[in-house]
C-alpha cells in the first residue's frame, strides 16, 4: 500500500468511524432524556443497567480506535461519551431517589390513576446531554464536467424535512453555485436548509456553497475555489485550493498543499440565506487553519492567508461567461 493509499484508508475510517460512532451516541443520548424525563420506576431500574453496558461497549470501542483517529475526532468522541456517563449518572441518582421513596411509602400503595395523576417533584437539573442531530434527507450532485450548476439540482423528491445533506462527487471544469436566488427555477430549492456536505474529486473548479448548517468534508480537490459558511471544515489530500469561509471553528486541512484561505465575500452575501455570515473584506484571517499534517511550534508550509490583489473580485454568478470568470479565479496549482 502507496503512503497515499494509506493516507486515504485512515481518512475513510476516521471518517465512517466518528460518524457512526456519533449517531450512536446520540441516539443513546435522546434514549437517556426520555428515561429521565418519565422518572423510571423501581421496577425499570433493569433499564439503566442495559444503558450503562451500552455506553460501556461504546467506550471499548473508542479505545480500540484509538491512534486510528485525528486527535480532533479523538476528542470530540471523547466529550461526546462524557457527556453520556454524566447523563447516565443522573439518571441513576433519579432512580435511586424513587426507590427510597418507594421503600418508606410501601406500606401505603397509592392506586394506579393516583399515579397518573399525581404532581411530579420539580426537576432542578437539567440533563446534560449531546445534540441530537436535525434529521435530514440526501442528495448527490455528481459526474458533471464544463456546466454551471445551480441551486436547482438540490431539487428533488419530497420529504418530512427541509433539511438535506449534499453529496458532491465528480466535477470538473465547472461552477456550482447553491446561493438562493429568485429565478423561478430555483424558488423550490431556496426552503431547503443544508445539513452537511461531503465534497470529493472536484477538478477546476469553483463551488460557491453558501450557508451550512454543519459541516463541510472535502476530499481530492485540485485546482479550485470554494466559498462557504459553516461550522466545521475539513479537507483531505487536496492541492491549489482557495477557500473563503466564514466559521465558528478553525478549518483543518490533511495532506494537502498550496491552500490559501480568504475571508467570506461580502460581495456574494446577495440572498437571505446569507444573512447571518459575519462578513470580513479583508485579508486578515478570523480564524486559525489547522494542518494535521504539520503538528510543529513552526508555521505550516502548506496553507497561507490570500493576499489583497489575490482575492477574487469578479465571482461567476450568472451562467453567461462563468468559462472566462472560471478560467480567471482558479488559483492555479504550481508545479
Amino acid at each position: 500500500m502507496t503512503s497515499d493509499d494509506g493516507a486515504e484508508a485512515i481518512w475513510t475510517f476516521a471518517q465512517a468511524f466518528t460518524s457512526s460512532f456519533q449517531a450512536s451516541c446520540s441516539g443513546k443520548a435522546l434514549r437517556l432524556y426520555t428515561e429521565l424525563a418519565s422518572r423510571l420506576k423501581v421496577a425499570n431500574a433493569d433499564s439503566v443497567h442495559s444503558i450503562a453496558g451500552e455506553i460501556q461497549a461504546f467506550n471499548k470501542r473508542l479505545t480500540e480506535a484509538t491512534g486510528r483517529l485525528p486527535s480532533y475526532d479523538q476528542r470530540q468522541n471523547e466529550l461526546q461519551l462524557k457527556a453520556l456517563e454524566k447523563s447516565l449518572e443522573e439518571l441513576r441518582s433519579s432512580t435511586a431517589g424513587k426507590t427510597k421513596f418507594a421503600f418508606k411509602r410501601k406500606v401505603k400503595i397509592p392506586a394506579p390513576a393516583s399515579a397518573e395523576t399525581a404532581t411530579p417533584p420539580a426537576q432542578t437539573n437539567a440533563l446534560a446531554i449531546p445534540t441530537t442531530p436535525i434529521s435530514s434527507a440526501s442528495r448527490t450532485i455528481s459526474n458533471h464536467s464544463n456546466s454551471y450548476l445551480s441551486r436547482s439540482c438540490l431539487s428533488g423528491p419530497s420529504s418530512s424535512t427541509n433539511h438535506i445533506e449534499v453529496s458532491i462527487i465528480g466535477v470538473s471544469n465547472s461552477v456550482l453555485n447553491l446561493l438562493t436566488t429568485t429565478n423561478e427555477s430555483t424558488l423550490s430549492a431556496n426552503t431547503v436548509s443544508l445539513s452537511a456536505l461531503h465534497i470529493r474529486d472536484i477538478q477546476n473548479s469553483i463551488l460557491i456553497l453558501g450557508s451550512v448548517d454543519g459541516s463541510i468534508m472535502l476530499h481530492n480537490l485540485t485546482n479550485c475555489v470554494v466559498v462557504a459558511g459553516c461550522h466545521q471544515f475539513r479537507m483531505h489530500n487536496s492541492t491549489a485550493v482557495d477557500a473563503y469561509l466564514d466559521i465558528t471553528s478553525n478549518p483543518i486541512i490533511e495532506s494537502c498543499d498550496q491552500v490559501r484561505f480568504g475571508a467570506y465575500p461580502s460581495e456574494l452575501k446577495t440572498t437571505s440565506d446569507q444573512q447571518h455570515l459575519i462578513i470580513r473584506d479583508h485579508t486578515e484571517l478570523p480564524f486559525l487553519p489547522q494542518d494535521f499534517s504539520h503538528i510543529r511550534a513552526t508555521p505550516s508550509p502548506n496553507w497561507r492567508a490570500l493576499e489583497e490583489d489575490e482575492l477574487v473580485r469578479d465571482w461567476p454568478l450568472p451562467e453567461t461567461n462563468y468559462t472566462v470568470q472560471l478560467e480567471r479565479a482558479l488559483p492555479g496549482p504550481k508545479i
